[in-house]
């Protein structure tokens, strides 16, 4: 037995005992106003401070979900019509194929029980190369979850999106994130990438490009990511840009799943990034 899921579920209980003591210390010493919701992934009842309600931070201290997380099941519930309760509530599916690329676990191990749904990641096993898809896969899911991971695949980035299309089965959903700036920010950052690595000047990382045509280009101020494998910025998406490549892929609807949804603790209190269902 390999001791890599122990290890991974020790470092869980470790991490949600610390959001715990972090809300629990938050709402005792101020009277900062208090949020309640049930986690639509986990099913705990929580409790937290208004401050933790942000897109990326940890705000479930059952599963240690996120807004994005919890949205992103919430968007997969609605586009699959299977009811708007807690994952873990929902019955066992495994007629339904699901593909996640480089999900996280707090919602990837329970989608796994749930459907017949396989994780994948450009860096290791299993893999999915987005660019560069197997024919044995076309047509092989009934939905796909993309989430923030198409602003780090290199140009061109309409292959990405063609791709997404064609891994789905006719009728498929895919549930896609990406953050998203205002137009006139939204940029490719490297439209000539090519061949490419990365080097160190003095204490800064830069990017070293060969282009096609035999030019070669260097790029410093670089933005990177947290997560596993590459993490580079290659772009900065709008919604627009967002809809037009979805569009120019095949994909005949698309809902922007703008909506709240506070009994999940879904609420979006700033302009960020919100889910998007396009169905195949």
């Amino acid at each position: 037995m390999s001791i890599r899921p122990f290890l991974w579920q020790i470092k869980k209980r470790v991490l949600l005992a610390r959001i715990r003591l972090r809300f629990w210390l938050d709402l005792r010493q101020s009277a900062a106003e208090s949020f309640r919701f049930v986690c639509n992934i986990c099913g705990t009842d929580c409790r937290v401070p208004v401050s933790a309600m942000s897109r990326e931070r940890l705000s479930c201290y059952g599963c240690g979900s996120t807004i994005r997380f919890r949205s992103v099941v919430n968007a997969l519930s609605v586009a699959l019509e299977i009811g708007l309760k807690p994952l873990t509530d929902n019955p066992v599916r495994k007629s339904i194929v699901g593909i996640g690329m480089s999900d996280s676990e707090c919602y990837a191990r329970k989608l796994e029980k749930k459907f017949s749904y396989n994780n994948t990641y450009y860096h290791k096993e299993p893999k999915l190369d987005i660019l560069n898809l197997e024919t044995s896969r076309q047509d092989s899911a009934d939905f796909i979850i993309c989430s923030d991971v198409l602003e780090h695949v290199a140009p061109p980035i309409h292959m990405a999106f063609q791709n997404l299309f064609r891994l789905l089965k006719q009728g498929g959903v895919l549930v896609l994130t990406v953050p998203l700036a205002h137009a006139s920010m939204a940029s490719e950052h490297f439209p000539s990438l090519d061949k490419y690595h990365f080097e160190f000047r003095g204490d800064s990382r830069v990017l070293v490009n060969r282009t096609s045509a035999g030019n070669y280009e260097e790029f410093s101020e670089l933005v990177f990511h947290g997560g596993e494998g590459e993490t580079l910025e290659m772009r900065l998406f709008s919604k627009e840009w967002v809809l037009e490549e979805l569009k120019r892929a095949g994909f005949s609807r698309v809902r922007i799943m703008d909506e709240e949804y506070p009994d999940f603790g879904i609420v979006w209190r700033q302009d960020i990034s919100v889910p998007l269902v396009a169905w195949k």
